[in-house]
């Protein structure tokens, strides 16, 4: 299938996009499709190209729940509310969870998401359907209970071994929960698993202030040099939150090239701890990624939203307007998440995985038009996204998604079963 993008936007100036399967060939003035089998021509007038963006970290399912648990700490939020609602989660209700969740990151311009969750499958399901590109991990959490550790590790070692296909934009990884949630020995052994089988590794990491005392206390180390010394870190792994970190910590991550992953808006609303400092990171060469977290502490999926909240807040609390320049926020958010994924996307030029947005210009947040980056940051952008296209399918036209009515019904009456059986 070939399809033709003419007159796109693009670094300020029109430009045709020429789409052949999944890839962009070619990127210029007045381009020609292959004779005969140019499928479609898609007239971008009004409308600026860009990556699409990578949600790093998430809880798609999650979307059941929002609006279930508000202002809680971090360690009630999960015990008075999330965990039990999880107990009565089905199949079907994470399937439906997940799709209600893609299109709500579709819609705002996410094309790529990382999710940690508690059924692989039915997310995996719910990914395929939706278009978009998903990393599912492969989740331990055992309440630090070994003999539940023994029986997560057999049925995780079946899984991979009976590795199922869900179709190209579907990748499945590994991830544990956190120092507290999950036992050393599968720490240990999730190190030892993920690199025999060359799959990434996915954590929460210094949260809150109670995972770090915890952990110290009943390790002597933090949770940083805890997970080292059972082998876990290294540049295969994605951090989440890591906001209680020191020095030390911060030099054993740069030095094992673990990612971090910045979730800003669920980070304030459970005040789960100082700001993430950003500076500490950028100086050791560490990659910074950003994700929104679930939908039941962010509340909503917007990654454009959590990009503006992520730069306003390090220089708010570091005192800082140069903090999380507008260049390097938009590459956390595009290129250096498609790159730490591998999935070929993140920039717009030939030979790149056809992955990107159709932004409006005519939207009210885009106008004027003095830096397309700046508006879609600081004005809204996700609400201005009107076409993506991933791995060369447009799976957004207008602002239309396919089978959204029924996602949205399904999501509705799922979500009103699980608060009425709390």
């Amino acid at each position: 299938m070939s399809l033709l993008f003419r007159g796109a936007e693009l670094d300020g100036s029109a430009r045709d996009i020429l789409v052949e399967g999944d890839k962009i060939v070619a990127v210029g003035e007045e381009l020609a499709g292959p004779l005969g089998q140019l499928t479609e021509i898609i007239d971008c007038l009004g409308l600026a190209a860009f990556p699409t963006l990578v949600n790093a970290h998430a809880h798609s399912a999650m979307t059941l729940f929002r609006g279930a648990a508000e202002d809680l700490e971090l360690e009630a939020w999960l015990k008075s509310v999330i965990w039990p609602l999880e107990a009565k989660l089905t199949a079907e209700d994470i399937y439906w969870g997940t799709r209600l969740a893609a299109l709500d990151m579709i819609s705002t311009g996410t094309g790529l998401c990382q999710d940690m969750y508690s059924d692989p499958l039915a997310t995996a399901r719910a990914a395929r359907n939706s278009g978009m590109r998903f990393v599912i991990d492969y989740a331990l959490i055992d309440g630090m209970d070994e003999d539940k550790a023994a029986a997560q590790r057999r049925a995780c070692k079946a899984f991979f071994d009976n590795l199922p296909d869900f179709g190209p934009n579907v990748s499945f990884n590994l991830a544990a929960h956190s120092v507290y949630a999950t036992c050393p020995s599968s720490l240990r052994w999730l190190g030892e698993f993920g690199r025999e089988r060359d799959l990434s590794l996915h954590i929460h990491l210094a949260e809150t202030k109670f995972e770090i005392d915890s952990c110290k206390k009943h390790t002597g180390m933090s949770p940083v040099f805890y997970l080292d010394s059972l082998g876990f870190l290294g540049p295969d792994v994605f951090a989440a939150h890591a906001l209680w970190l020191d020095a030390a910590d911060f030099d054993l991550l740069a030095e094992r090239g673990v990612k971090l992953v910045h979730n800003p808006a669920s980070n304030m609303k459970l005040a789960s701890g100082p700001a993430f400092d950003y500076g500490a990171a950028k100086r050791r060469g560490i990659v910074t990624l950003l994700g929104t977290d679930g939908s039941a502490s962010n509340n909503g999926l917007d990654l454009f939203a959590d990009m503006k909240l992520a730069a306003l807040l390090q220089k708010h609390e570091y005192h800082d307007p140069t903090r999380f320049p507008l260049t390097e926020l938009v590459a956390s958010a595009t290129v250096l998440g498609h790159e730490a994924f591998g999935d070929g996307a993140g920039c717009l030029e030939p030979g790149k995985a056809a992955d990107f947005l159709l932004v409006d210009l005519s939207a009210p947040g885009m106008i004027p038009r003095r830096g397309l980056a700046a508006n879609l940051v600081y004005a809204g952008g996700g609400g201005a996204v009107d076409t993506m296209v991933c791995a060369g399918k447009i799976i957004m036209r207008h602002r239309k998604i396919d089978g959204a009515e029924e996602v949205r019904a399904e999501a509705a009456r799922l979500s009103a079963r699980l608060a009425a059986a709390r």
